[in-house]
């Protein structure tokens, strides 16, 4: 078995669907110290959905460009969608920065995520 075939055994996640990388690593502890409470958290890089995409053919980071994110805390309760999507993009200014160019997020209390996972 040839060292090539052995580091692409190795490596089978493309780095543009990573969740190892430095900004994805970043957003997890952000999401784990500002809602410690999580009763589900999952990350998703959702980058190489759009790397021919016009707007990332000439970005500096095509390989951490777009999350998606899956949040359940207690402290979304009684905050409307637009509240608790304002502040996860309040603590993530800095990822903005680094080259993030969307999230799409799911934000649910573990009340609304426990009702939704029992109806399916």
């Amino acid at each position: 078995m040839s060292f090539r075939s052995i580091f692409r055994q190795m490596s089978s996640v493309a780095a543009n669907r990573s969740i190892d990388g430095p900004i994805a690593q970043r957003i997890t502890k952000k999401v784990k110290d500002t809602f410690p409470d999580l009763s589900h958290f999952a990350i998703f890089n959702d980058s190489y959905k759009h790397s021919g995409h016009h707007g990332i053919q000439d970005a500096a980071n095509k390989i951490e460009s777009h999350f998606r994110l899956e949040i359940v805390s207690g402290l979304f309760k009684g905050k409307s969608l637009p509240m608790r999507h304002r502040m996860v993009y309040g603590m993530l200014n800095e990822e903005f920065d680094d080259g993030v160019h969307a999230l799409q997020l799911t934000t649910k209390t573990p009340e609304e995520y426990a009702k939704k996972h029992a109806e399916n």
